[in-house]
């Protein structure tokens, strides 16, 4: 399940992210839609949006581009809409010296479609 490992495109850890790959399916689909433009920024496929910061494309991509069924926190059990969603509720809700910020398990939803 990779545990202990760390996302080097999110930072966030990759345990609990799930068997069936939805978390890798998550990233191809944001990958597929950004792309790094003659000035070094990045930017958007699906809208104008542009910035030098990946990561922040990453957060644009998933929050207004992709349905990534929402992330479940694993110690309280709230569905966020984004990783970087659940990223900030466990900073603000459950760090500290219990439960440190590399404790943060994944749990990506992805709906199915038939």
């Amino acid at each position: 399940d990779g545990s202990g490992m760390i996302d080097p495109n999110t930072g966030m850890p990759i345990q609990g992210a799930g068997a069936d790959g939805n978390k890798d399916l998550l990233d191809q689909e944001i990958f597929g839609l950004m792309d790094k433009d003659y000035s070094g920024a990045w930017q958007c496929q699906r809208c104008d949006y542009s910035t030098r910061n990946k990561q922040g494309m990453i957060n644009h991509i998933e929050s207004k581009h992709v349905d990534s069924g929402g992330a479940t926190c694993q110690f309280c059990g709230r569905t966020c809409p984004t990783r970087h969603a659940l990223q900030m509720h466990v900073i603000r809700q459950h760090q500290t010296n219990d439960h440190p910020r590399n404790a943060l398990q994944m749990h990506v939803i992805r709906p199915t479609s038939n």
